[in-house]
């Protein structure tokens, strides 16, 4: 993490954000069509992460040899599910769920791919420092969540939400919720390992929402230590959208023309 790669990295997403923002701040085209590019981009990038990652192993006997995506790659982080979220609202007819849906999407997208990009998970689960220029998975992660982070301020932009207190409210109860949810998810995927009916470690984990482990490598040895965790980062989540909400809630300006 910050090695001059990964600097570089930063540097080339920040320009293509500033590219595709000043690009929509110039042709003004509908949400419709955004949110089509959007899914377009995500849909190749998701097939992208698939061919660089999926492996063949062989079965327990040997006898098979079977593709297999490793767990952690499973589209259930914070950003991965912005694909879903983005075929919804592209498909949705509803103008007020999707301004609703829009509101939730806006916020997570921009501070959820910025954090992502800051604390790139790939270096550690998937690829060395040393591959971020020479491995497909590290073009996929990089462009993904500028593309992101880009439709995030584009919808801020757009005119299409009336924000008000009542998105930040929504979209922080439901960022509590799905980090609450995340904690039974990590929990069904990992690998426990019993001796004699008794729990004695963790093979494999994943880490979706952070809600398992922190981002920082800080180790955490007692319970207590991870309900302190649980509560710095929800107070951090709480703020961080606060911040992103005010400037909107006070401007509540509509684009001209």
């Amino acid at each position: 993490m910050f090695t001059w790669r990964h600097l570089l990295w930063l540097v080339i997403c920040a320009g293509l954000v500033c590219a595709t923002v000043r690009a929509y701040n110039k042709k003004r085209p509908g949400v419709e069509s955004v949110l089509t590019t959007a899914l377009i981009v995500a849909v190749l990038s998701e097939i992208a992460k698939m061919v660089s990652v999926i492996e063949l192993v062989p079965s327990q006997n040997g006898e098979l040899m079977l593709p297999y995506l490793p767990l952690n790659h499973l589209p259930l982080h914070f950003c991965s599910i912005q694909i879903i979220l983005i075929a919804i609202a592209r498909f949705m007819k509803n103008e007020k769920r999707r301004e609703a849906l829009l509101a939730f999407m806006a916020p997570t997208c921009v501070i959820g791919g910025l954090l992502a990009l800051l604390m790139p998970s790939i270096f550690t689960t998937t690829i060395s420092a040393e591959q971020a220029f020479t491995s497909l998975v590290s073009y996929q992660f990089f462009i993904f969540h500028s593309m992101i982070i880009a439709l995030g301020l584009i919808i801020t932009r757009s005119g299409e939400v009336d924000w008000s207190m009542k998105h930040f409210r929504t979209t922080t109860l439901l960022v509590y919720l799905l980090g609450f949810v995340s904690i039974y998810l990590n929990s069904m995927l990992a690998s426990p390992t019993y001796i004699d009916g008794k729990l004695v470690s963790v093979d494999f984990w994943t880490n979706f929402f952070f809600s398992y482990q922190n981002p920082l490598g800080i180790r955490i040895t007692q319970l207590w230590q991870w309900y302190l965790y649980l509560l710095i980062i929800a107070v951090l989540a709480t703020i961080t959208l606060y911040l992103f909400h005010l400037p909107l809630i006070r401007g509540k300006k509509r684009p001209e023309g």
